[in-house]
């Protein structure tokens, strides 16, 4: 194409000068490599994890446990502020499911390592599903308290810390390490588009027929999701030796030592901890107030302002699964963490609701974008042996949300609910750019030479 221009230019210019045609003749003999070719990618790599079945079937397991999982955001988060008048009480419950995973997320990783895993994440949904389906007929007869909540949210926790290193752990199984952050990326994909629709048709349920039905149609997602992960077919050669409770506590200590053999691996935790204690901590935990206090929106406002959560993922995962591999994953992973701490600072200094929603979206494609390059690297420096340990020390970083959901109650309770978000924001800033100092390891890691 550049030289069918560049013949053109000569062309037109013998022409307009009335040259000879032994100029044309000579140009034809330039040879090519003295011009670039423009470079056009022949293949788009959104979907390429969709050609394998067995990760096609993971894919929808995880839409329908999407689908459960945000109908339960908007109403556990709904009820909770309605119930107890309190930003402190509301951030602490929807921070509680997690707190399992600060403990619990290791020894749930050694249970993925040593055991089936399919079968591992049906029996995770069903103990979820009917966890939920009795919280709903309490709802249903009204009988909910601030006490019957907490136990709800920490009952369902439990099984937090085994479903996330179980996830991630077959997605490893069934998809190539170098399809990984595709693959993390679509996954992904699935959890913000059910954020886009759910939230806000949730907000809207709840004037219409309460929470206690809207509790049973979770607890029927996550049944049939609990059914399709029954179709994945994982190789005899993944399936581990039983575990043995006598060996469990040095097998756990092998993950560990392995994680902190690899400086990358530790940079990219600590960092991620950092996002999810000051970001998704403190945006996850305040919407309600949000909603309430400073946009005056009420529950549909709060189900759009969960769906703006989603589209901002959800554009976020589309960019992210169409790069495919990214070589210099820490670097990146900087310029998206300060991206983030902007966009909350902003948000602390807005008081319109569209704005609101503007912010919003950049604030959560920012966390997914960071958190699927985050995994996604951890675990292609990962062995097979190890990998379920591994995601299991990784994913203890989501536990810290109880601990920002704590943070947040606190400050928004003392200084208001935009303090609060500026507050973090500037925590999260300072942060990033101690990390590009200290993590040399992560800064400088690159895909194409590691």
């Amino acid at each position: 194409m550049a030289q069918l221009k560049l013949k053109d230019k000569v062309k037109d210019f013998r022409n307009m000068h009335n040259m000879p045609g032994k100029v044309l003749h000579l140009s034809n003999k330039v040879p090519s490599a003295h011009f670039k070719k423009i470079h056009i990618p022949k293949k788009i790599h959104t979907f390429d994890s969709f050609k394998i079945i067995n990760y096609r079937y993971l894919w929808i397991a995880h839409a329908i446990f999407s689908s459960a999982f945000w109908l339960q955001q908007v109403v556990i988060g709904w009820t909770a502020y309605q119930t107890t008048k309190s930003p402190l009480l509301t951030s602490i419950i929807l921070g509680l499911d997690v707190l399992p995973i600060l403990v619990g997320a290791p020894f749930g990783g050694l249970i993925t390592d040593k055991f089936n895993k399919k079968k591992i994440l049906g029996l995770i949904y069903i103990y979820q599903s009917l966890l939920i389906a009795v919280f709903g007929i309490v709802a249903i007869f009204g009988v909910i308290e601030t006490w019957s909540i907490f136990v709800f949210v920490l009952l369902m926790g439990l099984g937090w810390s085994i479903h996330d290193p179980a996830r991630f752990s077959l997605m490893s199984t069934v998809v190539p390490k170098e399809g990984l952050i595709n693959a993390i990326a679509l996954n992904s994909m699935a959890f913000s588009m059910m954020q886009i629709f759910i939230p806000a048709l949730a907000g809207l349920l709840i004037t219409f027929i309460g929470i206690g039905p809207m509790l049973l149609m979770e607890s029927s997602f996550l049944i049939s999701a609990a059914l399709v992960t029954q179709f994945i077919k994982i190789p005899t050669s993944n399936e581990q030796e039983k575990l043995s409770l006598k060996k469990a506590l040095p097998e756990i200590k092998s993950g560990f030592n392995f994680v902190a053999s690899n400086p990358v691996i530790v940079g990219f935790i600590l960092t991620t901890c950092s996002m999810v204690l000051f970001a998704i901590a403190f945006t996850n935990g305040l919407m309600p107030v949000y909603a309430v206090d400073i946009f005056k929106v009420g529950p549909a406002g709060l189900g759009i302002l969960l769906s703006a959560r989603g589209v901002g993922s959800f554009l976020s995962t589309i960019l992210l699964a169409s790069f495919g591999n990214i070589s210099r994953p820490g670097v990146i992973g900087f310029w998206i963490l300060s991206t983030l701490s902007v966009a909350m600072v902003t948000m602390a200094l807005n008081n319109t609701f569209l704005l609101g929603l503007v912010i919003i979206m950049i604030i959560s494609g920012s966390s997914m974008g960071y958190l699927n390059i985050s995994m996604a690297t951890v675990q292609s420096l990962t062995p097979n042996a190890l990998r379920g340990r591994v995601i299991g020390i990784f994913t203890m970083s989501f536990g810290m949300i109880s601990v920002g959901g704590i943070l947040s109650g606190v400050l928004a309770n003392s200084f208001g609910v935009q303090t609060a978000t500026f507050t973090a924001g500037i925590l999260l800033l300072l942060f990033a750019f101690t990390g590009l100092i200290i993590f040399k390891r992560m800064r400088g890691y690159n895909t194409k030479t590691y």
